[in-house]
């Protein structure tokens, strides 16, 4: 989510750090939330954390497979079912799933559904500029350098004047990279649109 729909780097784990959940016991039953606590409070890995954890909680009403669910259900097993494979379920504990989410650096960006998260992203200046960079890595075959950054905000805008049609927004990055010195002249002509039915 960071880095596709918000260009944003996250860095890999310190060398070193155990990055390893803590596991569930049958004692210690815990939903993903709980068992991320550690990355909370550990100083070496809450900088980071604190910028995917949050979003990712918001998506737990999903399992690994993509599977809708609204609980967790953790199964505990009696050792010794043979060749490796687990014995009889002695207990099943069944967990609620707080969904609840914010993304760290947009204001009032409280979610509880990947619906409202998407609602949340639409409206953010920096995911609408985001798309338009994803788009002209895709077309351009490379990442953007500062150099390409006036055009990517002329494109942006473009696509913000077309309430975010993205067929707007390819042909805009499409005139504004290869006909620069057209756009130049119709803007001084004060033509506002960048194409027309190109």
């Amino acid at each position: 989510m960071r880095e596709q729909f918000l260009c944003q780097h996250v860095p890999d784990p310190p060398p070193g750090v155990n990055t390893n959940l803590p596991p569930v016991t049958e004692a210690k039953p815990q939903t993903n939330r709980d068992r991320m606590v550690e990355h909370a409070t550990n100083p070496m890995c809450a900088n980071c954390h604190k910028l995917m954890d949050s979003i990712g909680f918001g998506m737990e009403k999903f399992d690994a497979t993509g599977a809708r669910r609204d609980e967790i259900t953790l199964e505990f097993h009696a050792p010794g079912g043979g060749e490796g494979k687990p014995g009889r379920v002695t207990r099943k504990i069944v967990l609620k799933i707080d969904t609840s989410g914010t993304v760290a650096g947009i204001p009032n960006s409280q979610f509880n559904s990947p619906a409202e998260l998407g609602a949340i992203l639409a409206k953010s200046a920096q995911c609408q500029e985001c798309v338009v960079r994803q788009y002209f890595r895709y077309t351009a075959g490379r990442t953007d350098t500062e150099a390409d950054r006036p055009l990517i905000l002329k494109v942006t805008d473009a696509f913000r004047k077309s309430q975010f049609k993205f067929q707007e927004m390819i042909v805009a990055l499409t005139v504004m990279r290869e006909f620069p010195q057209k756009v130049e002249s119709q803007a001084g002509k004060g033509v506002k649109r960048v194409a027309s039915n190109h």
